[in-house]
């Protein structure tokens, strides 16, 4: 008499291979998400660190082209604003707007800048040894060059600051002629769908004349 043996045939996984597999896809869903994250986080640094620099080079773009001094009173000591000197619209010259702060950021009407709520911006003007660019100065006479430094901060706290150099024999200061306009700053803006705005852009170390 013979006997055969018939093989059994799996018709299912066992409790254990379910529970492996769970916990493998749980693990590349957990690395997915945290890469997602990490891309959105990235995306957002770098969207704010081109948009702090935008908004310091738009703000140190207007004040390079201020007076060094005061052009009613070249011989004014005082450091900041004048009497009757209350917002950026009555500033003309760059030691004006040492010291000032504005949040939300304006432009200088006053008029708030669409899509940046939350942001913030302060002003540094500082007197300058010519000799050693290093060293302020602010404690004696003026003599000749000062630093400006804005610094962006985002809603997030993230700083973003842009720092020239402005002397009193720059370009903004020399005669020319009625109709010659001067360049002190190139830049873009671009936008995207109803977005804020990314501007770029930097200043001219030598004025160019646009005739």
């Amino acid at each position: 008499m013979r006997s055969s043996c018939v093989p059994q045939i799996r018709l299912g996984i066992t409790l254990v291979e379910v529970t492996i597999s769970t916990l493998l896809v749980g693990i590349l869903v957990i690395a997915s998400l945290q890469s997602v994250a990490n891309v959105g986080k990235t995306w957002t640094i770098t969207n704010q660190r081109v948009d702090g620099q935008g908004l310091a080079q738009e703000l140190i773009q207007e004040i390079v082209t201020q007076f060094y001094t005061d052009p009613t009173d070249p011989s004014a000591t005082t450091w900041g604003p004048e009497a009757g000197e209350t917002n950026r619209a009555t500033f003309n010259d760059i030691d004006d707007y040492s010291g000032w702060t504005e949040s939300p950021v304006k432009n200088a009407a006053g008029t708030a800048l669409p899509g940046y709520a939350g942001w913030s911006r302060t002003v540094l003007v500082q007197k300058i040894d010519p000799s050693n660019y290093k060293v302020i100065n602010n404690s004696s006479l003026d003599k000749g060059l000062r630093a400006i430094t804005v610094t962006v901060t985002s809603p997030t706290g993230k700083t973003t600051s842009v720092e020239v150099f402005r002397s009193n024999v720059g370009g903004s200061l020399q005669p020319m002629s009625a109709n010659a306009t001067l360049i002190t700053w190139v830049g873009c803006s671009l936008k995207l769908g109803t977005n804020a705005p990314a501007t770029t852009g930097i200043s001219l170390s030598n004025h160019a004349k646009d005739e």
